[in-house]
């Protein structure tokens, strides 16, 4: 019989009968919170891109909408007015398209990168679970 698991008292891995290891307490925390830190920190630099991908996105609608404003304020016909307006919005257009597919690009990288999370944390229940098996085994 393990001597820490006596009666009714459980001894806490870094924990000894007299003083606690901090250190190994603070390791053992460490392990246990890192998957979700690491996925805390992916998030948000996902928010992050998504913040400054969708500021990029309004700053494209400013300068079109300020470009229709100036071409409408100084026509000289209504057919120079129409070709400015056509060529404003054929180019506003093409920054749309690239817009969405740096956003596209976007969605695929934080896709990836949560399969990987997932798959990382698969792995380590499997492994764990193998450990805890043969643990089991070894004991009987």
């Amino acid at each position: 019989m393990d001597e820490r698991l006596t009666g009714s008292e459980i001894v806490l891995p870094g924990f000894d009968r007299c003083r606690p290891d901090l250190n190994a307490i603070l390791e053992s925390y460490r392990q246990a919170f890192a998957p979700a830190i690491a996925a805390q920190q992916s998030g948000l630099k996902t928010l992050e891109r998504l913040a400054r991908y969708q500021f990029a996105v309004a700053g494209d609608y400013l300068d079109w909408s300020l470009a229709m404003a100036k071409a409408a304020t100084t026509p000289k016909s209504t057919a120079d007015l129409v070709s400015q307006q056509v060529n404003l919005n054929t180019s506003f257009a093409e920054k749309l398209r690239g817009r969405a597919e740096e956003f596209t690009q976007i969605a695929t990288e934080t896709q990836d990168t949560v399969a990987k999370f997932m798959d990382e944390a698969g792995a380590k229940v499997v492994e764990t679970a193998k450990r805890a098996a043969e643990n089991g085994k070894a004991a009987a």
